[in-house]
């Protein structure tokens, strides 16, 4: 078995789909629970589960395979800790190019928990101690061209020419650039939440300060998105002024979970989990399944509508807590097989 993949948007016939902790688990570790902060934190977990599940039903019904990491992953690796949703989010560390697995961060826990789940692929790992700290979901496959996004705090020089040593011999050309120009202000936010290929010549990307470069997409249609058509809830946290209790509020769509005991609950011990998802387009963060298909977590109606343009098909598959776990369908997902050869298309 091996893994393969020229570009994000060929036919996808193999995916990994990550995992988010368990009650069991969590009650396992010395966090103070209270009754109203463990039922909201099952609903939470439960509805996660249940989005996963709709997700992998609609993936099997395209025809593409699911793994998914083992919970028990959780209990063995990382017991009497929590310092983030390590399983969820396997495209951050991960990626395949041409027929080979490289790994951002192999010796982490979420990268023994994840290389245990792709055993069957060992032998085409590609560990090397250089590419530690690679941040794959900054990566751009496209055919010939492998993009490494130069923005700050993503892929440095010496990244760079590790994966150059490893894939010009094999003909690939590798493009060090911004594949965007957003300013992030945050040091673990990636170029997948405001870009995304969708197909030759299209191109999804968040819309605000964001114009993109000639230099490697000249030519190319754009389509904007627009974060607060994306998520009609998130305009509630740019309308918070620094509160963090009252911040938590904006990731939850369902009034069951505002309760302030619950805010202050998830600052003291899960704000490592939920990131910084200010930063993150979630209409961009999507999951391409061939030209005419892409997975997106919300439905947005200016994106789809100018998605019939091109034929482009959009499928909904609802992920309720993206904003708690800041992470979108491209994050939660890993491609590890995609039809198709190498070709050019720059």
């Amino acid at each position: 078995m091996k893994p393969q993949a020229y570009t994000e948007f060929q036919p996808l016939k193999k995916v990994l789909v990550g995992t988010s902790y368990d009650m069991k688990f969590l009650e396992s570790l010395d966090i103070p629970f209270t009754p109203t902060t463990k039922r909201l934190m099952s609903y939470l977990l439960d509805e996660t589960e249940e989005d996963y599940q709709k997700l992998i039903s609609t993936l099997k019904q395209l025809n593409v395979e699911v793994v998914r990491p083992s919970k028990d992953e959780y209990k063995t690796k990382w017991a009497g800790r929590l310092t983030g949703a390590h399983l969820m989010n396997p495209r951050d560390d991960q990626i395949v190019i041409d027929n080979k697995i490289l790994w951002g961060s192999f010796k982490s826990e979420s990268g023994k928990g994840f290389s245990k789940t792709l055993i069957d692929y060992k032998n085409h790992f590609l560990l090397d101690p250089k590419f530690e700290g690679l941040v794959c979901s900054s990566i751009v496959r496209l055919g010939e061209h492998i993009i490494v996004d130069n923005n700050d705090w993503a892929n440095t020089d010496s990244h760079v020419k590790r994966l150059k040593q490893y894939f010009e011999p094999l003909g690939y050309k590798i493009i060090y650039n911004k594949t965007h120009d957003y300013k992030f202000k945050n040091n673990v936010s990636h170029s997948d939440a405001v870009f995304s290929i969708l197909k030759p010549g299209l191109i999804l990307h968040a819309s605000v300060n964001t114009d993109y470069s000639e230099t490697i997409f000249k030519n190319w249609d754009l389509i904007r998105a627009d974060r607060i058509t994306s998520s009609i809830h998130f305009k509630k946290f740019l309308d918070t002024k620094n509160n963090y209790i009252k911040e938590c509020s904006y990731a939850f769509e369902d009034k069951k979970y505002d309760d302030d005991r619950w805010y202050q609950f998830l600052n003291s011990w899960f704000s490592n989990v939920m990131g910084y998802s200010q930063e993150t387009y979630f209409d961009v963060n999507c999951l391409v399944i061939d030209e005419e298909n892409v997975i997106f977590s919300s439905y947005n109606a200016e994106i789809f509508r100018q998605l019939e343009k091109y034929n482009i098909n959009p499928i909904v598959c609802p992920f309720r807590h993206r904003l708690f776990w800041d992470g979108g369908t491209h994050c939660i997902t890993l491609d590890l097989n995609r039809e198709g050869s190498r070709e050019r298309y720059l």
